[in-house]
């Protein structure tokens, strides 16, 4: 019985090194807006807010959880759509 639980939690979490899905969407939204050039390295987002570059590889590999100021800060300064972190919408950016 344990078996089939760890195989039902294994589908939700996805195939990524994150701990929780907020993690994950964080990380990826990083990763579209690096994308779209907004910024070049972990370092242009973390440092604005008072963070090392080490707190987003440590998001990233699952040893930290998103602080609430660098969530808040993807959603109030760069208009991600609060949404998509919990994985409501599939859209990244607010309209």
């Amino acid at each position: 019985m344990a078996k089939d639980n760890k195989k039902k939690s294994k589908k939700f979490t996805g195939d990524f090194k994150e701990k929780n899905i907020v993690s994950h969407k964080f990380i990826e939204a990083y990763n579209k807006l690096k994308q779209k050039g907004v910024f070049n390295t972990y370092d242009d987002f973390a440092v604005q807010y008072g963070y090392g570059k080490e707190v987003m590889t440590k998001i990233a590999t699952g040893v930290q959880e998103v602080p609430m100021i660098l969530l808040w800060a993807m959603i109030t300064d760069y208009g991600v759509n609060p949404g998509f972190f919990f994985d409501i919408e599939k859209e990244l950016l607010r309209k």
